[in-house]
């Protein structure tokens, strides 16, 4: 759809025609070109005045880019404005402001200036789904028109809120000669008009001419303030003779704003859309200790306690070694001795004791366990310093501190201590017996790795750690775990940032949004086909019904199977689609401000305000009261509903700013 101004092509394409010369110069130039009213051009030809060929145009922005001599001279030309030569002089960037030429027909007096005006009926934006209806319908004198012009008639959906314009189509009106004069302009082939899909036929006569309109647009801010403006031109074969600008309507007619429905999020429910456990690898370990009989080097076989440890010890590396998810990856062991003795004896007892345990525990693993298994030894001479803390865990306070005054008193000669020790009255009952035979072992540790699955512990241990190392199991852990929504709401786009196909993540936070009244519908989009699952779909229909964008809720909704946990949803998004009679036949049997507002998009204003005498006092029941007295004529009684509503809900006045129902009564 073009504008208005959009006429400028009629001359830019005579230039075409006969070729654009766009070999590259020195230099590349590039600018916006506006009207002296501020208003951007586009199709203002661009000429090198050296060639004498045209270099370029300007877009629908007014915006250009060509390519020029450093020191060349640019020609703008637009129908209807001056034209302008521009030097470029090594400049990439030129703006440029050209003047219209423009002249409005000359009014003589105030009867001459009604009867050249183009007169529009009361006119109304109504909004039917996501759609803008724009209906009016417009008079043109016979004093304006003649058989050798032109009459555009460009309407504008504006968005004021936003500050920016929807074209609908134009309304072309050409005079006979003006038809004959642009058929040979373009060679008898009116298609390289841009304005010829919308020329009508004139059925001008000396009364003048009433023209009916209709047009719509797509529009999904509808909670914003809009009005529909008209843009006349006037023109010949030369220029642009008179141009009006003006506003036919202010406002939405949308009763359906106050259509009450409750639509909840879905969780997924269908396991087979639940992330399967992922085996992941970790580190885990063992230990063993083994005791021995004083001043040998062979395990105390006669000891229960080590045959349990052996036979468990056994035991957990055959399991490993068979497990083919698992594979140990070190064995430590540390022979120790009592310090009874000489120390240098005990160190050699203490590594007789490792080797032995080596031979006797390794001897069980495959040679190819073996080869990639690092083994890691030690032996060390227990100190008296562990009896002591054995004793005083025993509460043997005095017999301890006795042991400490002989440490401290030869603290560098574990010899002296161990004379001066066993001289002690108590050394035969009480540390032979009892703390000897604990310093006497073996320890083992093994470290193994295993893949296997996490506990909800560990998996959180690896959250907090780094969460992009989670499958999407485990995330999906974490949302069970998670107790707070804004614990959830991180987590789910943490598992969507991982995971961007991840599904039930995206659902559980479009979920979220929905249930804390912030919806998007940019979180499932990506999600949407009629494979899809009925609680993604309904979601993201939700989503989309709770952000104005009614057909697109539409289409989301027909891949949904017919079924009773779709029917309410299915209802709802017709009714916001404008299928208000089928919308009627559903919820007018529940009566209340639905059926008025049903009937009101139905245009059925008398029984809407039959109804509506049974709404209880409510804001917005007092709100719809008044657009039912308004539309019937009702003036006293709409102020006093429309004040009523204020009273209950003051935000509603804004509501009723860009509401063209009741602007009139603001």
């Amino acid at each position: 759809m073009k504008s208005f101004i959009q006429i400028c092509f009629l001359s830019a394409l005579i230039f075409l025609l006969s070729g654009v010369d766009i070999i590259a110069q020195n230099l590349r130039v590039a600018g916006v070109v506006r009207g002296n009213n501020e208003e951007r051009l586009a199709g203002v030809t661009i000429i090198n005045k050296e060639t004498k060929k045209v270099v370029g145009l300007t877009d629908e922005d007014g915006k250009y880019s060509v390519i020029v001599p450093v020191n060349g001279i640019l020609n703008f030309t637009c129908l209807g404005y001056d034209g302008q030569d521009i030097k470029v002089k090594g400049r990439q960037i030129i703006d440029v402001v050209l003047v219209s030429t423009a002249v409005k027909i000359q009014e003589v007096s105030v009867v001459a200036k009604i009867k050249n005006k183009v007169i529009f009926e009361p006119s109304e934006i109504e909004v039917v789904g996501n759609y803008f209806h724009l209906r009016t319908r417009f008079k043109v004198p016979a004093e304006m028109f003649s058989s050798n012009t032109r009459l555009i008639v460009q309407p504008t959906l504006y968005n004021i809120t936003h500050k920016k314009g929807v074209l609908l189509k134009p309304v072309v009106t050409d005079g006979r000669e003006y038809t004959l004069t642009q058929e040979r302009m373009y060679e008898f082939d009116l298609k390289n008009d841009p304005l010829e899909p919308y020329i009508r036929k004139s059925e001008m006569t000396k009364n003048g001419e009433l023209v009916a309109y209709h047009d719509s647009a797509y529009i999904e801010n509808l909670k914003e303030d809009f009005r529909a403006d008209i843009r006349l031109s006037l023109e010949n074969y030369n220029r642009i003779l008179f141009t009006d600008s003006f506003q036919i309507a202010r406002g939405l007619v949308n009763p359906l704003r106050f259509f009450e429905y409750k639509l909840k999020a879905k969780d997924i429910t269908d396991e087979r859309y639940f992330p399967k456990p992922e085996l992941q690898l970790r580190n885990d370990r063992g230990e063993v200790e083994l005791s021995f009989l004083p001043g040998k080097a062979d395990i105390n076989d006669r000891d229960p306690k080590n045959a349990s440890e052996l036979a468990k010890l056994r035991e957990r590396l055959s399991s490993i070694e068979t497990n083919p998810d698992a594979k140990l990856q070190t064995f430590s062991i540390l022979g120790v001795s009592s310090p009874e003795g000489p120390h240098d004896k005990n160190l050699v007892l203490a590594k007789k004791r490792m080797d032995l345990a080596v031979n006797r525990i390794l001897s069980h693993l495959n040679k190819e366990t073996l080869d990639f298994l690092k083994i890691q030894t030690g032996s060390k001479v227990e100190t008296w310093q562990t009896a002591i803390e054995m004793m005083r865990r025993d509460s043997l306070f005095g017999q301890a501190q006795d042991l400490q005054n002989i440490v401290n008193k030869y603290p560098d000669s574990p010899d002296k201590q161990w004379r001066a020790i066993i001289r002690l009255p108590y050394y035969r009952s009480v540390i032979v017996p009892h703390y000897l035979p604990l310093m006497r072992r073996v320890e083992y540790n093994f470290d193994y790795s295993i893949y296997r699955f996490l506990t909800d512990a560990e998996i959180k241990e690896l959250y907090l750690k780094d969460y992009k190392q989670l499958s999407r199991h485990e995330f999906w852990r974490m949302f069970e775990i998670a107790e707070s929504d804004e614990e959830k709401e991180t987590i789910y786009k943490q598992a969507l940032e991982v995971y961007p196909k991840f599904m039930l993540a995206a659902n559980n936070l479009s979920a979220l949004y929905i249930n804390q009244g912030r919806p998007d519908d940019s979180i499932l989009e990506s999600f949407i086909s009629k494979d899809a699952p009925e609680e993604v779909l309904t979601n993201q229909a939700v989503a989309l019904l709770s952000n104005w964008k009614y057909e697109k809720a539409d289409s989301v909704v027909s891949l949904i199977p017919d079924g009773v946990s779709s029917e309410y949803l299915k209802s709802v998004t017709r009714a916001l689609n404008g299928n208000y009679e089928e919308a009627l036949a559903t919820f007018g049997q529940e009566g209340g401000i639905n059926e008025v507002v049903l009937l009101l998009a139905l245009k059925r204003n008398d029984e809407a305000w039959e109804k509506a005498q049974n709404l209880p006092e409510t804001a917005r029941s007092e709100y719809v009261k008044a657009i039912a007295a308004n539309r019937l004529d009702k003036v006293m009684d709409a102020i006093n509903h429309i004040e009523k509503a204020f009273e209950l809900d003051p935000s509603l006045r804004d509501v009723a700013k860009v509401d063209a129902d009741v602007m009139d009564l603001l």
